[in-house]
């Protein structure tokens, strides 16, 4: 009984409460949460990249784009909408139909591509589940770790044979980890995720492909990362989109031009590589650390 209501009690404070209560109330004023359910996306994060390829115009119909750390799905949809992404309408068997998840804003709202425009693919990745979108390509369960990577590399590549697929013109990541509140932990954690993301897409991109991906902009890391775009890609934007929120830290590096000349940077690589296995170990000696003052704290 005692431990019940300590964790009751742990679990529902007061200033959590009106933590979430003031957080809620911010949510559901925002504009960009009220256009996102008005427009049928699933977040309003749609509006970062409608934003942002409404000033550089790098996604074109045609196109055939990669999304990744898709979930819940908003930019696979503003993709399927700005590279016309063929809709298949092959017969499924039941068991996909009962298996398949379908998002209720789908239900209503069906996209029909332009047949006067070139048709292009997009292709969604995610370790979480995504609800079917219409026009994307989606493999969940999909993640960049040593232990999975050669699986998840396994039914891409499965995809991309399926789909008569070489190189793509263009790789999104918005993945992000999971956030500490500690700058420095979050900060070399995005890094070594985006990097990853970096070395995934430099196998897949054509010449004059293009990159993006979101960062927390304030640490040297940050720096670095946009030095090692700027060796890769002719051109590399800097961008902090309105719908993202002021007091968020995020921001965006828009990669265009790829070139990909590596005779100019393997040693740069190895090197940056070796740095993120040291900020690697240094994250987990920091959590371990974090999690054993916790438990002292609740053991007081």
């Amino acid at each position: 009984m005692l431990i019940k209501q300590f964790f009751s009690y742990r679990s529902f404070s007061i200033s959590t409460y009106h933590y979430t209560k003031s957080w809620m109330t911010r949510h559901v004023s925002d504009p960009y949460v009220r256009r996102s359910v008005k427009e049928n996306y699933r977040a309003r994060s749609a509006f970062k990249l409608i934003e942002m390829n409404n000033t550089y115009k790098f996604l074109e119909p045609g196109h055939i784009v990669i999304d990744m750390g898709a979930a819940p799905g908003a930019w696979s949809q503003v993709l399927v909408k700005e590279v016309n992404a063929r809709i298949n309408k092959g017969k499924k068997s039941q068991q996909q139909q009962q298996n398949e998840l379908v998002h209720p804003s789908e239900i209503t709202s069906l996209y029909k591509p332009n047949p006067d425009l070139k048709c292009g693919i997009v292709i969604a990745l995610d370790r979480d589940p995504i609800f079917d979108i219409p026009g994307v390509h989606i493999i969940d369960d999909w993640n960049l770790t040593e232990k999975t990577n050669n699986d998840c590399n396994r039914r891409l590549q499965d995809l991309l044979n399926r789909l008569k697929i070489d190189k793509v013109d263009g790789i999104l990541s918005d993945m992000c980890p999971n956030v500490t509140g500690c700058k420095e932990i979050d900060h070399s954690a995005i890094v070594i995720l985006q990097r990853q993301a970096l070395d995934f897409a430099r196998r897949l991109l054509k010449t004059n492909g293009y990159f993006l991906c979101k960062l927390f902009q304030g640490q040297e890391t940050f720096q670095e990362m946009r030095i090692l775009l700027e060796s890769l890609f002719h051109i590399v934007h800097l961008v902090k989109p309105s719908a993202s929120r002021y007091q968020s830290p995020e921001m965006y590096l828009l990669a265009m031009k790829y070139h990909g000349d590596t005779s100019n940077i393997s040693t740069n690589v190895d090197n940056n590589n070796q740095r993120i296995e040291t900020n690697r170990n240094e994250i987990e000696k920091l959590l371990v650390e974090a999690r054993r003052i916790r438990m002292k704290k609740i053991d007081k």
